[in-house]
């Protein structure tokens, strides 16, 4: 007999692994709303630390407030959010929000049709080229305003699935 019953056993065993192999990136994706590029990082405000600055004269810490914007019918959270500094144009360095050693509940999450802030810290240690910039941001009374910019990418996760969202944005 050339089917028995332990070879149609593995047969089919052996297709439903190969079926689950070639459909999981599909099923994973759907479980990302459809609408994830809507989502919107921006930054909202920068503060200037002032203990940090009075402990360290050379060292500018910044906390950074982001405000990400969910449209989608979905609950998402985020993992990371990468970004470049820049004042007045100028770079300021790279920074990291990540929450990636955090397990998904402890996450912040991004409810549905709702706004999120989350926070990052920022040090800046002037150099030659960020040395008048660094002054400004430090001393902030001089009344020059400053203008911000953050370019960067944020890792956007819905349950089994994740997403990059590019950003840009000036204040």
């Amino acid at each position: 007999m050339l089917f028995s019953k332990r070879r149609i056993i593995l047969i089919g065993v052996v297709a439903a692994v190969v079926a689950t192999i070639v459909f999981l990136p599909l099923i994973l994706t759907i479980t990302l709303p459809t609408n994830v590029n809507n989502i919107a990082v921006r930054l909202e405000k920068v503060e200037v630390v002032k203990n940090a600055t009075a402990v360290n004269p050379r060292i500018v810490q910044l906390n950074l407030i982001f405000g990400v914007h969910n449209p989608t019918d979905k609950s998402l959270t985020t993992s990371k959010i990468e970004y470049q500094l820049f004042a007045n144009g100028q770079p300021l360095g790279d920074g990291l929000l990540s929450y990636e050693d955090v397990p998904v509940n402890g996450r912040p999450q991004l409810l549905s049709n709702t706004d999120a802030q989350l926070q990052s810290q920022f040090t800046i240690t002037p150099s030659n080229s960020t040395a008048e910039i660094v002054k400004q941001i430090a001393n902030q009374s001089t009344g020059k305003k400053i203008t911000w910019k953050v370019v960067g990418e944020a890792d956007i996760d819905s349950g089994f699935s994740s997403a990059t969202k590019s950003f840009t944005n000036q204040i």
